[in-house]
């Protein structure tokens, strides 16, 4: 019989996302996850928990990054899946915000994920690249591809569909 291993540790601190106030209502998705990218304001606490970063926004686009680890893995070994999960839904739900008008947002109902290559503790960065396809006054689509930074493999796409949302 193996010894057991030592015990690892893995913290993270966070802050609340800001409260909706009317300086937020009046701003578009875009603007507000550029000031998300630029550091005015936190990061989701998901993305801390996780250890995803925002790393571009664009005109329908945006890039997020993450680095998968053994504090990630399931139990047969790998990293477990709701990783990928949420690296491809923040590129998916964050591209449609980044076409969204002011005082509207959406949510998610409905997600395809194809998962194509395993992903282990020793992958390098993964980014995901997250692109609305479309954007309506109540509906609206994207895709998003996961992609190794250092190998250029494809290890999952997914596509969306997003209700829009006009908040009061």
């Amino acid at each position: 019989m193996t010894a057991p291993q030592p015990l690892r540790s893995h913290t993270h601190a966070w802050r609340p996302p800001p409260e909706t106030t009317t300086d937020i209502l009046d701003m578009t998705g875009r603007e507000i996850l550029q000031e998300a990218l630029d550091g005015r304001f936190p990061d989701a606490p998901i993305m801390r928990t996780l250890g995803i970063r925002l790393v571009q926004v664009g005109d329908g686009t945006v890039v997020f990054e993450g680095e998968p680890g053994d504090h990630l893995l399931d139990p047969m070994g790998s990293v477990h899946g709701g990783f990928v999960t949420a690296l491809l839904e923040s590129a998916l739900a964050a591209a449609v915000m980044t076409k969204l008008p002011s005082a509207t947002r959406s949510t998610s109902v409905q997600i395809g994920i194809h998962m194509l290559r395993r992903v282990r503790t020793d992958t390098r960065t993964l980014r995901c690249e997250g692109t609305a396809i479309h954007v309506g006054p109540t509906t609206a689509s994207a895709e998003a591809r996961l992609l190794g930074v250092t190998d250029g493999d494809l290890y999952a796409h997914a596509n969306a569909t997003c209700a829009i949302l006009r908040v009061m």
